[in-house]
């Protein structure tokens, strides 16, 4: 959907059987996965003001630093993401955007030389027409070739 999704949301949708009706009620995998999402609506229910956006950064840090906690470096419901991930995905963000500055650059630079290139080319003119008329003044085309 072009975002990232809260972890309670992904936590779930891991964590319940399919369901064969939207009316059926959610069947949990285990017990412990149903305790840890209450606990996390619960905590957030309790302890943020109304005014208060989820945002992704925030519901990673309320389910890891307040509902389940870390042992040693995983985090319960976290799945692939567990191992070093928060370094993982900032390192691969700054590559992304380091590889993109170069590309943008790129394309700057060769924006600039063609537009040089375009100033540098000589203008081509009509043939004067032959006039009857003997006026002491010509017409000439001039380009001024300096940036």
């Amino acid at each position: 959907m072009g975002c990232t999704p809260l972890v309670p949301k992904v936590f779930k949708k891991t964590h319940v059987k399919k369901k064969e009706n939207e009316s059926d009620p959610d069947v949990w995998m285990v017990e412990r996965a149903e305790r840890t999402f209450n606990e996390f609506h619960q905590y957030v229910n309790e302890n943020l003001d109304s005014s208060v956006q989820l945002t992704p950064e925030l519901s990673s840090q309320i389910w890891i630093e307040k509902v389940v906690g870390a042992h040693e470096g995983r985090v319960y419901g976290r799945g692939s993401q567990n191992d070093h991930s928060l370094h993982g995905a900032l390192v691969k963000s700054e590559r992304r955007r380091v590889a993109k500055q170069q590309s943008m650059s790129a394309t700057v630079q060769q924006i600039k030389e063609q537009v040089l290139n375009l100033a540098r080319r000589p203008t081509t003119s009509s043939a004067p027409e032959d006039n009857d008329d003997d006026s002491d003044e010509e017409e000439e085309d001039f380009v001024d070739r300096t940036p």
